[in-house]
C-alpha cells in the first residue's frame, strides 16, 4: 500500500518544530484578539515571525493581509529576514515596520487627504529643533525663558498624546505662549511641507478618524494585527492600533496579537504608557493570554535574583522566567560613580575573558539597554 504523504501537514509542522509549548501555543493562536507576556530572553521576535509565516503557510492570511508593527528598524528588517528564510515569498510587500515607518508609507498613498505635498519631507529630532529655533528668532521669543529644547519636547509630548494646539489646556501666561509657539511651529511646517516624527503619527490618526471610507478599507484589508513590545506604546500610538482594528462593535474586521512585557516597561519619561496593555485586554475582551516564561539567555542565577525583586512591583500582570541553562556564575552588583567607570569596568571584564580565560571575542555578548551606554563603551 504506497504512502500518502501530506505535503502542506508536514510544511505545517516543521514550522512549529523547536518551539516549545508555550511559544506552539501562541503561534497557533485561534484568529482573536490575544495578548503575550513575554519574559526577557523568552523567544519572542521567533514567536512573532512564526505567527506570520503559520497564518500565511495555513491559508489563514495573505501577505497583504498583515500588518505587523515594530519599535525599531533593526527588528523589522530582523522579522522581514526571517520570514523569506522560511516561506518562499517576497514580504517586501507586506506591511511590516515601525510606527514611523507604516505612517510615512500611509501618508505617501493619501498625502492629498493628508493635506501634504507629494515629496513632503520628514524631519528628524535635529532639524526639529533647528527649525524651532529659527522660529524663535524670528518672533523673538526669549530663549532664556524658553529654551527651544524645552520647546521641542513640549511639541512633541503635546503630539504624543494626541492633542493639537487648540486641544491643549492653558493653565497660566507660560503655557498660553508655548501653545502660541507650538501653533507657529504647526504653520511653518505646513508651509514648508514637512513633517516631525510626532506628525507622522498623528496625522495618520486624524485622517483614519476623519475619513470613512479609509478606515474601513484598511479595517477590512489587515486580518491580522501584530503589535512587539506593547508595554512601549504611548497614548497616540495606542489610539491609531484602535482606529485601524476596530473596537468590537465598532466594525472590527481584524486580530490583534499584541505581545509585551509590563515588567520591561522602562519609557514612560518618553510617553509610553503600560496602562495600555491592561486597556487592551478590557477593551477588546481579550480571551487568550499566554506567558513566554521560558529564558533562553540567562543562568538561573540570574534570573532568581530579577524574579525576586520584580515580584515587590505593583500592578504588574505577573509571570516567573525559568531555564534549563543551569545556575551559572553567581550574581554580582557593582555600584560604579559614573557612566565613564562602568565602561571602564565592564571593558576590563572583557579583556580578561579574552585573554585570561581563552573567551573569542565572538562569544561574548555586551547587551545594553540605550544607546548612551553603547557610546560611553
Amino acid at each position: 500500500m504506497p504512502l500518502i504523504h501530506d505535503a502542506p501537514a508536514i510544511a505545517d509542522l516543521l514550522l512549529l518544530a523547536g518551539l516549545n509549548p508555550e511559544q506552539r501555543a501562541a503561534v497557533t493562536l485561534p484568529p482573536e484578539h490575544a495578548l503575550i507576556l513575554a519574559g526577557a530572553g523568552s523567544g519572542k521576535t521567533r514567536v512573532l515571525t512564526t505567527r506570520i509565516a503559520w497564518l500565511l503557510q495555513t491559508g489563514q492570511v495573505s501577505p497583504g493581509g498583515v500588518l505587523a508593527v515594530t519599535f525599531t528598524n533593526k527588528a523589522a528588517k530582523e522579522m522581514l529576514t526571517r520570514l523569506t528564510a522560511m516561506l518562499p515569498l517576497n514580504a517586501r510587500g507586506m506591511w511590516i515596520g515601525t510606527f514611523h515607518g507604516l505612517c510615512n508609507r500611509f501618508l505617501r498613498a493619501h498625502y492629498k487627504l493628508a493635506n501634504l505635498p507629494q515629496a513632503f519631507q520628514i524631519l528628524d529630532t535635529q532639524d526639529q529643533l533647528s527649525a524651532i529655533k529659527r522660529l524663535c528668532k524670528q518672533f523673538q521669543v526669549d530663549e532664556e525663558r524658553f529654551p527651544p529644547k524645552q520647546l521641542q519636547w513640549f511639541i512633541s509630548g503635546c503630539k504624543e498624546d494626541g492633542l493639537r494646539p487648540a486641544d491643549v489646556e492653558v493653565r497660566d501666561a507660560e503655557s498660553r505662549k508655548k501653545v502660541e509657539i507650538y501653533q507657529l511651529y504647526e504653520d511653518q511646517c505646513q508651509r514648508e511641507g514637512v513633517v516631525d516624527f510626532g506628525e507622522l503619527m498623528l496625522r495618520s490618526y486624524e485622517l483614519l478618524r476623519d475619513h470613512d471610507a479609509v478606515r474601513e478599507h484598511y479595517r477590512r484589508r489587515f486580518r491580522h494585527i501584530l503589535i512587539d513590545e506593547f508595554q512601549d506604546t504611548n497614548r497616540l500610538q495606542y489610539a491609531w492600533i484602535k482606529m485601524i482594528a476596530g473596537l468590537p462593535g465598532e466594525g472590527g474586521h481584524g486580530a490583534i496579537l499584541a505581545v509585551g512585557d509590563d515588567d520591561q516597561s522602562i519609557y514612560a519619561f518618553r510617553g509610553a504608557r503600560v496602562g495600555n496593555m491592561a486597556d487592551y485586554v478590557r477593551e477588546f475582551g481579550v480571551r487568550h493570554q499566554i506567558k513566554l516564561e521560558q529564558n533562553y539567555r540567562s543562568h538561573s542565577n540570574i534570573l532568581d535574583s530579577a524574579n525576586e525583586l520584580i515580584s515587590h512591583n505593583k500592578r504588574r500582570l505577573g509571570k516567573n522566567l525559568r531555564t534549563d541553562a543551569g545556575a551559572g556564575e553567581p550574581v554580582r552588583v557593582l555600584e560604579a560613580p559614573s557612566d565613564f567607570a562602568e565602561a571602564e569596568w565592564v571593558v576590563d571584564e572583557l579583556r580578561q575573558l579574552v585573554k585570561g580565560e581563552g573567551y573569542e571575542r565572538k562569544e561574548i555578548a555586551v547587551l545594553y539597554r540605550s544607546n548612551a551606554q553603547s557610546r560611553v563603551i
